[in-house]
């Protein structure tokens, strides 16, 4: 079965051209060498969010660090990428700003972590000679990052998170009201796909939390889960938690769905049975009160053979009963 995963569709060579075309015309010439390890710096807000540093890889990770597990972790799964540079080196140039005498890095964060492990001094690099505006930072690092199959769903979403948020700002316009159509033609995927990331920018914190922590790795998955909502969403999120495929979540909703609607129509119904017996009491013995008190009146007692069998806890009887005594009433 074909792996889902963040992929923009269409040439991404062209793509990736496009992108790079237009960083070039905004942040000058772009030209590739090969540039020292200890002059990178590297980006903060990169969207994989990884902790460990440079510092943390050449001195070794501190025992007091507070983050330690998690470095330990990330220095672990930096390791193979590692043991590939030292076969084969970088395949890939990382894409770098340069400033004054600095390189500041704003794709191939695990490239460069991962030189520095395998003993590396230096790395290809793609270097813009001046910084580019958020924008085409974002749009970079997301043709940059798109086809790796390491890099998380939560991290694909923070990356996007950070273009939408800088695209709102060129436009001067907040960033509820950019589309799905505007996220196809920022990223260049089709219109489903950035209707898929639209579902999940905008889902619960439970479902972020879901996918952060790993729990979602599917945006099939997490966007339909986010389109469900309301009282069906803990109950998805389980089954995907569980491993269960698209196809089994939409089953298991519409099967939801109609157990929701055939409750709602039992509910309907019993309401409607009791507030029907509890205004039938009540008209009943309104009804019978009145009769019985007309009849007791002088003028009326005469009446009182036209009410003698009576079924007074049959609603049809009174109310026929009710209406022959003010039919009767109508006449004095």
């Amino acid at each position: 079965m074909t792996k889902k995963s963040f992929k923009i569709k269409g040439n991404l060579a062209e793509a990736l051209g496009d992108t790079v075309t237009s960083a070039i015309n905004n942040a000058g010439e772009l030209h590739i060498e090969i540039i020292p390890l200890r002059k990178i710096t590297l980006d903060p807000n990169n969207p994989r969010e990884l902790l460990i540093n440079f510092n943390d890889l050449q001195e070794g990770i501190n025992k007091q660090d507070p983050d330690l597990q998690r470095k330990i972790t990330e220095k672990e799964s930096l390791s193979s990428l590692a043991k590939s540079i030292v076969d084969q080196g970088v395949i890939n140039p990382i894409v770098v700003y340069k400033e004054n005498e600095r390189y500041h890095l704003i794709a191939g964060e695990r490239r460069t972590l991962a030189s520095i492990i395998a003993n590396k001094q230096d790395i290809p690099a793609k270097i813009l000679t001046s910084k580019p505006n958020p924008l085409k930072m974002s749009l970079i690092q997301w043709i940059e990052n798109i086809e790796r199959e390491d890099l998380s769903l939560w991290e694909r979403m923070k990356n996007l998170e950070k273009i939408i948020s800088a695209y709102s700002n060129s436009q001067n316009i907040k960033q509820e009201e950019i589309t799905p159509t505007t996220i196809s033609q920022l990223l260049g995927c089709s219109l489903q796909q950035a209707v898929n990331y639209n579902n999940v920018l905008n889902a619960s914190a439970n479902i972020k939390e879901h996918i952060k922590t790993g729990g979602i790795k599917n945006i099939e998955k997490a966007a339909f889960i986010a389109k469900a909502g309301g009282a069906s969403e803990q109950a998805l999120l389980q089954l995907c938690i569980q491993g269960a495929t698209p196809a089994q979540l939409k089953n298991e909703l519409k099967k939801m769905n109609s157990k929701q609607l055939q409750n709602t129509i039992v509910e309907s119904k019993d309401s409607n049975k009791k507030k029907s017996l509890l205004e039938s009491k009540i008209t009943k013995k309104a009804a019978k009160s009145i009769i019985e008190i007309v009849l007791q009146h002088e003028i009326y007692k005469h009446l009182s053979s036209e009410f003698k069998d009576i079924n007074w806890e049959e609603e049809k009887a009174v109310s026929n009963a009710f209406t022959r005594l003010l039919k009767l009433l109508e006449k004095y």
